[in-house]
Protein backbone atom coordinates (compact mmCIF):
# COMPACT_ATOMS: atom_id res chain seq x y z
CA UNK A 1 0.00 0.00 0.00
CA UNK A 2 1.49 3.68 -0.86
CA UNK A 3 2.34 6.11 1.15
CA UNK A 4 0.00 8.62 0.21
CA UNK A 5 -3.31 5.77 0.64
CA UNK A 6 -2.27 5.10 3.99
CA UNK A 7 -2.18 8.81 4.69
CA UNK A 8 -5.77 9.60 2.91
CA UNK A 9 -7.22 6.26 5.02
CA UNK A 10 -5.79 7.57 8.14
CA UNK A 11 -7.45 10.83 7.08
CA UNK A 12 -10.89 8.75 6.44
CA UNK A 13 -11.12 7.23 9.52
CA UNK A 14 -10.77 10.50 11.50
CA UNK A 15 -13.97 12.00 9.65
CA UNK A 16 -17.84 11.53 10.88
CA UNK A 17 -19.14 7.83 10.21
CA UNK A 18 -21.83 10.12 8.18
CA UNK A 19 -19.03 11.44 6.03
CA UNK A 20 -17.34 8.21 5.77
CA UNK A 21 -20.65 7.07 3.94
CA UNK A 22 -20.60 10.67 1.73
CA UNK A 23 -16.95 9.89 1.06
CA UNK A 24 -17.44 6.15 -0.51
CA UNK A 25 -20.68 7.05 -2.25
CA UNK A 26 -18.57 9.47 -3.95
CA UNK A 27 -15.54 7.35 -4.90
CA UNK A 28 -17.59 4.32 -5.96
CA UNK A 29 -19.73 7.02 -8.23
CA UNK A 30 -16.47 8.70 -9.44
CA UNK A 31 -14.57 4.78 -10.33
CA UNK A 32 -17.92 3.70 -11.72
CA UNK A 33 -18.26 6.11 -14.64
CA UNK A 34 -14.27 5.84 -14.96
CA UNK A 35 -15.52 2.51 -15.48
CA UNK A 36 -17.73 2.43 -18.01
CA UNK A 37 -16.01 5.25 -19.98
CA UNK A 38 -13.21 2.78 -20.50
CA UNK A 39 -15.79 -0.03 -21.41
CA UNK A 40 -15.93 -2.20 -24.06
CA UNK A 41 -19.13 -1.00 -26.01
CA UNK A 42 -22.12 -2.85 -25.56
CA UNK A 43 -22.58 -4.10 -29.53
CA UNK A 44 -20.26 -4.58 -31.88
CA UNK A 45 -20.73 -3.47 -35.14
CA UNK A 46 -21.09 -6.38 -36.88
CA UNK A 47 -24.56 -7.09 -34.75
CA UNK A 48 -25.51 -4.25 -36.97
CA UNK A 49 -24.99 -5.91 -40.35
CA UNK A 50 -28.76 -8.18 -40.62
CA UNK A 51 -30.88 -5.24 -39.83
CA UNK A 52 -30.43 -3.47 -43.07
CA UNK A 53 -28.57 -5.71 -45.43
CA UNK A 54 -29.63 -4.26 -48.63
CA UNK A 55 -27.70 -0.92 -47.44
CA UNK A 56 -24.60 -3.13 -47.16
CA UNK A 57 -24.85 -5.03 -50.64
CA UNK A 58 -24.96 -1.66 -52.50
CA UNK A 59 -28.76 -0.61 -52.63
CA UNK A 60 -29.06 3.01 -52.22
CA UNK A 61 -30.41 4.10 -48.97
CA UNK A 62 -32.90 6.55 -49.85
CA UNK A 63 -34.36 4.21 -52.44
CA UNK A 64 -34.43 1.21 -49.58
CA UNK A 65 -36.20 3.60 -47.33
CA UNK A 66 -38.81 4.31 -49.61
CA UNK A 67 -39.61 1.27 -50.69
CA UNK A 68 -39.80 0.06 -46.91
CA UNK A 69 -42.69 2.77 -46.57
CA UNK A 70 -44.48 1.65 -49.88
CA UNK A 71 -44.37 -2.11 -48.84
CA UNK A 72 -45.46 -0.71 -45.38
CA UNK A 73 -48.25 1.45 -46.55
CA UNK A 74 -49.48 -1.53 -48.43
CA UNK A 75 -49.30 -4.14 -45.87
CA UNK A 76 -46.62 -6.03 -47.33
CA UNK A 77 -44.22 -7.02 -44.70
CA UNK A 78 -40.58 -7.13 -46.39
Amino acid sequence: MSQQLEAVLKQALELSPQEQLELIRYLSTKVSVQLEVGAKPKRDIADFYTVAPNLLSGVDAQVWVSQLRDDGMSGNPI
